[in-house]
C-alpha cells in the first residue's frame, strides 16, 4: 500500500504521539488520511484501472481495507452496489470507519475482521514506528516468521504490539449475502494465499476480478512458496495473471514464468476477458 511521508508529517506525528498520546494522533491520522483520499495523494497505479472492472450495481471485497484508500474509490464506482471490507487493526478500522463516514459512504459494509482459510482468533503483529505509534500498513498475522524479514530489504521493526482479531472464511461468512460480486482486492502482508484458500467457492461462483499484492517474501515468511501459490491460482482457481503497464495503460499477461516481483498483479478468469479486451495487449 502506497503512502504519504512527507517532512511536515514526520516532524508532527512524534510530537503528538509523545505530547498527546494515541487518541490525538488518531484524530491527526484521520485527517491525515482523509485528505490523501480527498486529493488523491496516495494512487497505486492499479487504482486508475477500477473503472474499467467495477461499474453501478456491483458488490466488491476490499480485503485488508487499511485507511479506506481503495474503499472509498471503489465505494463511489459502486453506488447502487456495495463495499464489503475487511480491516481488523482495532487502530486502523477505527480511523477507516470514522473516514467512511465522513465521506457519506452509505454502500460500504465494514467489518473489523481479518480474513483467512477458515473462521477463528488469530493473534496479529503490529511493528511500532521508532516514536512509538504503529506502522498500520505492516500489520500482520503473528505467525509469519519475520527473522526472515529482518534480513532482506523490507524494515521490520523490533518493538510492536499485538492484537486479537477475528478472522473469517469468506465461503461461510459472506457468499450466502453475494449475488453480483465482480471485483476483489487483497493486500494483507503475506497471507493472501490463505484468503483466497477461503474464497475459493466464491471466486468459482462470480470469477471477479482480483487486484492483489503478491511479495514472494511475504508468502515464504508463512512457508508458502510462490510456485504453490501460482499453481493455485492458476489450476486450481483457472485465473490468467497480469502485470499493468502503466506507461501503455495495458495488462500484460504473465506467461512462462514464475511471479518473482513485489508488485500488485491483475487476475482475471478466462470467461470474464471479453469485456477487458480493450486493456489486454
Amino acid at each position: 500500500m502506497a503512502s504519504v511521508n512527507s517532512p511536515i508529517r514526520r516532524f508532527v506525528k512524534p510530537i503528538l504521539f509523545k505530547l498527546f498520546g494515541k487518541r490525538l494522533y488518531k484524530h491527526f491520522q484521520y485527517l491525515a488520511k482523509l485528505k490523501d483520499i480527498k486529493e488523491r495523494l496516495v494512487e497505486e497505479p492499479e487504482i486508475e484501472l477500477l473503472p474499467h472492472f467495477i461499474h453501478a450495481q456491483d458488490e466488491t471485497l476490499d480485503i485488508g481495507a487499511n485507511y479506506a484508500y481503495y474503499t472509498e474509490r471503489m465505494a463511489n464506482l459502486c453506488k447502487q452496489g456495495k463495499v464489503y471490507a475487511f480491516e481488523p487493526i482495532p487502530f486502523t478500522a477505527s480511523v477507516a470507519q470514522k473516514i467512511i463516514k465522513k465521506l457519506k459512504l452509505d454502500n460500504v459494509v465494514f467489518f473489523q475482521k481479518g480474513v483467512g482459510n477458515k473462521t477463528e482468533t488469530m493473534q496479529f503483529t503490529v511493528p511500532k514506528l521508532n516514536f512509538g505509534a504503529i506502522s498500520a500498513g505492516q500489520a500482520h498475522i503473528a505467525t509469519r516468521n519475520n527473522e526472515m524479514i529482518k534480513n532482506s530489504t523490507y524494515h521490520i521493526s523490533d518493538e510492536y504490539e499485538t492484537f486479537n482479531c477475528q478472522v473469517v472464511e469468506i465461503d461461510t461468512f459472506l457468499l450466502p449475502k453475494l449475488k453480483n460480486l465482480t471485483f476483489v482486492k487483497i493486500d494483507i502482508e503475506g497471507a493472501e494465499y490463505f484468503a483466497l484458500q477461503g474464497m475459493k467457492q466464491t471466486l468459482l461462483t462470480f470469477k471477479p476480478v482480483i487486484l492483489i499484492e503478491i511479495v514472494p517474501l511475504f508468502l515464504n515468511s508463512f512457508n508458502v512458496n510462490i510456485q504453490e501459490f501460482q499453481s493455485f491460482i492458476e489450476k486450481d482457481l483457472n485465473y490468467l495473471i497480469f502485470e499493468y503497464n502503466k506507461p501503455v495503460q495495458k495488462l500484460e499477461k504473465v506467461t512462462g514464468r514464475a511471479l518473482e516481483k513485489d508488485k500488485n498483479y491483475i487476475l482475471i478468469h478466462p470467461d470474464k476477458l471479453s469485456p477487458l479486451s480493450h486493456l489486454i495487449v
